[in-house]
């Protein structure tokens, strides 16, 4: 293990006072640069300074997005608004952290009911460019070293895509692995809990201490066969994806690794479009239920035609994905994991936050995925790799995951 990745990696500190003063780093860089990240809706610098406990996550700094119920901080749910719309107690994931020793750092920006419609956060990297969303501060607060790990969710590609695109470690974990009590539902058959951190086996950690009763260390996992997904040309792939996903199959050729390759095995249509239909299904009833919170036009107009659609037409949704997950599960069981692109391309401008097409048919079907950041384009924009896995297999997957970050990190 290198020096950077000792330095980054919460689980390698053990010390109080190295944990101390990690926290002092990682305060100062929110004094210094909140301004212009606008990563936080709410934050309690001070309070975070007098925190003391213990536990395997004392000294931990952690950021929560916005549709996630915080006792300390209000809940809006990324809503411009100065009135309090969601709950004053902890959800489940808060709760837990808290009770293992974390400080809430305060509330990440999220986009208004995870529409993708951008905040006002902009990326680390350049502030120009979209950290993504819908989890957009909680990716951001962690690559500009505000905090060691931030909460978000996934519906569709909110939490791998702004790792991709900030440039750190995302992990989408199998569906109900981690309890979604307390977090503002979407749609109630997609919505996961997303964890963003340094390295996998930070993100593990994290993820396992809240599944109890100890955290885990995740140990990089060479792997021995792989299997890369070739893409059809009508999905988007910029900053030479393809290129790159075959530059590194050939290298990992090299190093005796098998490299199997296929084309995507499912139709494009539906690899496009299955998420969405079952999404604005589900959120429009979530959602459009007269004296709730009041919703954005872009919004309504884009959940409304789903709101009186016939529930025949979900049924063969539902029916579609769960075809899928019994194609894919005897597939990916065969595979160390499966690689393919995390995104598009790099950031795009802050006007959107991204295409989510490399995520949401994974979101649809459970499994368990996580971006390490890989590559930089011309711009030096984070470019990151996807690896997927069969449902219930997160340790195995985030332990190839550690071994791929740590490669990355020699080959620097």
């Amino acid at each position: 293990m290198d020096a950077q990745t000792t330095e980054f990696d919460f689980c390698a500190t053990v010390s109080p006072a190295d944990r101390a003063a990690r926290a002092d780093r990682q305060l100062a860089a929110l004094a210094a640069r909140e301004a212009a990240v606008h990563a936080f809706v709410r934050h309690d610098a001070a309070a975070a300074r007098q925190h003391a406990a213990d536990g395997p996550l004392a000294g931990a700094l952690i950021g929560v997005k916005d549709i996630i119920a915080t006792e300390a901080f209000p809940t809006r749910y990324g809503i411009d608004t100065t009135e309090e719309v969601g709950v004053r107690h902890d959800a489940w994931c808060v709760a837990r952290v808290r009770q293992l020793g974390a400080t809430i750092l305060g509330k990440t920006v999220c986009t208004a009911f995870a529409y993708p419609k951008p905040g006002p956060t902009t990326n680390p990297h350049d502030a120009r460019r979209t950290p993504g969303g819908s989890s957009s501060g909680s990716a951001a607060a962690v690559a500009a070293g505000f905090v060691s790990f931030a909460l978000g969710t996934q519906t569709a590609g909110s939490t791998i895509r702004p790792a991709s695109y900030c440039g750190v470690v995302g992990f989408k974990p199998t569906f109900g692995l981690l309890p979604t009590e307390g977090i503002q539902p979407i749609a109630t058959t997609l919505d996961h809990v997303g964890v963003f951190a340094n390295s996998p086996r930070d993100a593990w950690y994290l993820t396992s201490a809240m599944m109890g009763p100890r955290p885990q260390i995740a140990a990089p996992r060479r792997p021995r066969r792989l299997l890369q997904l070739r893409l059809p040309a009508e999905l988007p792939q910029h900053d030479a994806y393809p290129q790159r996903m075959d530059a590194l199959a050939a290298a990992l050729r090299d190093e005796d690794i098998t490299v199997d390759e296929c084309d995507l095995p499912f139709p494009v249509a539906d690899f496009r479009t299955l998420q969405q239909e079952l999404c604005y299904w589900e959120a429009a009833r979530i959602l459009m239920v007269p004296g709730t919170v009041r919703l954005a036009p872009e919004l309504l107009a884009l959940l409304g035609p789903y709101r009186d659609r016939d529930e025949a037409a979900y049924a063969a949704t539902r029916r579609r994905r769960e075809t899928y997950q019994a194609q894919f599960d005897p597939l990916a069981c065969q595979y160390d994991a499966i690689l393919m692109p995390s995104a598009t391309g790099a950031a795009p401008p802050v006007a959107n936050t991204g295409d989510a097409v490399m995520n949401r048919f994974w979101t649809a079907l459970h499994v368990p995925t996580l971006n390490v950041p890989f590559w930089r384009n011309d711009e030096g924009l984070p470019l990151g790799l996807q690896l997927i896995g069969p449902l219930g297999a997160d340790r195995a997957l985030v332990e190839v995951a550690q071994w791929f970050h740590l490669r990355h990190d020699r080959a620097r």
